[in-house]
């Protein structure tokens, strides 16, 4: 009888790595880029235990071995993690945490290459169709293998012309966003990074995204963007609006958009959004649910900026239960798509409805669905703060008002930025100043047959 091969893994590595963190928990953040969720280890003690020293840790708890046994269950004892196991783990304290952490993330790799290996031996032979979505899957994890093997070794004279030619061109990584405001706090969205943008429904994330992805279009960068809760009718609908600057959201939504200006004022903005939104510059996609299926659109299209409008929509990996590290594998595998594509991602995430019970709900870090998930790789996270939909009183004053809160900047200064706003139009702007002018000097809307 041929013996069952036993799938990659380290035990060693894992056992070091914990008992080191255990002793050190200031070494966490310097091996969580390996350790990217508990399914890395393979042994389930070691998955359980990996919980509960993360859970501590973002809970600003202190990590150390009284603690951490404070918290073992029932279940975990089950299993065989106890106090006596957590002790055993302490001795094997190691100043070469990285390269363990390395270690178990490699043996992840492997095991997750010959799952997707043999899923698709057996599809390619079935002729299923998801054998595309899962060969993009399979080459996004070869790509992050074969990037841990060491390579050949740079010159000190090569690495410093790298250096010189990266600092003269720095300014390509950043890409603005348009809103002063915002640059001036985050500097803008860096390639190889994440931008978080989260807020309650109806409060302006669509109308921020597509401001961000026009002024994207006018300073010549390629765009993708997924939409996963809209249509791409409903997207374009919100586009011609904003590139007209006096069709009225309303009115086309109620269907009183008629006569000839009107149907001359389309044909214009048509005319206009086919060539400038063109397939070189723009692609976008409303019928693609898993993240492998949008990573092959990226890697061919290979854009400057990604815009994915509710990543929570993302079909997750069924192999993982827990719905946190679900979101965790898909913001993970966007961070590492980014930086392997040399572009940025603004991903649109939905908020929980606690903070709707708060005095002025507005949003904070904790307030993201799934927030340490998301919040981890995220180079920025802003969140959209509409006060008109929550200020019952004093509608007037704050109807034309939105706030961009950059709750989270790693390159800059967190605050606040006051924009204009005008739903009707699908466009914000710079100050409230600047849409008074534009909105009360004399422009009128043209169709508005009401």
């Amino acid at each position: 009888m041929k013996k069952e091969r036993e799938m990659p893994h380290s035990v060693e590595a894992e056992n070091r790595v914990l008992g080191t963190l255990i002793e050190d928990s200031s070494k966490i953040d310097q091996v969580t880029p390996y350790l990217i969720g508990k399914n890395v280890f393979f042994d389930k003690k070691n998955q359980r235990l990996w919980d509960k020293l993360i859970d501590s840790h973002s809970n600003g708890e202190k990590v150390d071995m009284v603690g951490i046994c404070s918290k073992l269950t029932s279940k975990d004892k089950e299993i065989g993690l106890d106090a006596y196991y957590i002790t055993g783990l302490t001795s094997g304290y190691t100043s070469m945490v990285d390269d363990y952490a390395k270690t178990i993330y490699e043996k992840m790799l492997l095991r997750d290459l010959i799952f997707k290996s043999t899923n698709l031996v057996d599809l390619s032979y079935s002729n299923n169709p998801d054998v595309y979505s899962l060969l993009s899957d399979a080459h996004t994890s070869i790509g992050r293998f074969i990037d841990l093997k060491p390579g050949q070794k740079d010159d000190m004279d090569s690495l410093l012309d790298e250096t010189i030619k990266s600092i003269e061109t720095s300014g390509y990584n950043i890409l603005k966003t348009g809103f002063s405001g915002i640059d001036e706090l985050s500097g803008g969205m860096t390639r190889g990074e994440i931008t978080i943008l989260g807020g309650r429904p109806g409060h302006g994330k669509t109308t921020t995204m597509i401001n961000l992805i026009k002024h994207c279009i006018d300073n010549g960068l390629k765009v993708i963007v997924f939409n996963r809760e809209m249509t791409n009718v409903e997207m374009l609908k919100k586009l011609f609006i904003l590139e007209s600057g006096t069709l009225s959201y309303l009115d086309i939504r109620n269907g009183l958009i008629r006569g000839l200006e009107a149907a001359e004022e389309l044909s214009r903005v048509k005319n206009l959004v086919k060539e400038k939104y063109n397939e070189e510059k723009f692609l976008m996609f409303d019928k693609l649910n898993s993240f492998a299926e949008s990573a092959a659109e990226v890697k061919k299209f290979k854009p400057d900026i990604i815009f994915d409008d509710y990543i929570q929509l993302i079909v997750p990996d069924t192999r993982i239960e827990q719905r946190r590290l679900q979101l965790e594998k898909i913001c993970n595998d966007y961070k590492w798509l980014v930086k392997t594509q040399d572009c940025a991602a603004v991903l649109l995430s939905q908020l929980n409805r606690g903070l709707e019970s708060r005095g002025d709900a507005r949003p904070r870090l904790s307030d993201l669905a799934e927030s340490g998930a998301i919040e981890q790789v995220a180079e920025n996270v802003f969140f959209v703060y509409y006060h008109y939909k929550v200020n019952l009183v004093d509608k007037d004053s704050s109807r034309n008002r939105i706030e961009l809160i950059a709750s989270k900047v790693r390159y800059g200064t967190s605050g606040k930025a006051v924009l204009g706003f005008n739903g009707d139009k699908v466009k914000l702007y710079n100050s409230l100043e600047e849409e008074r002018k534009e909105n009360y000097n004399g422009t009128k809307w043209k169709f508005n047959t009401k």
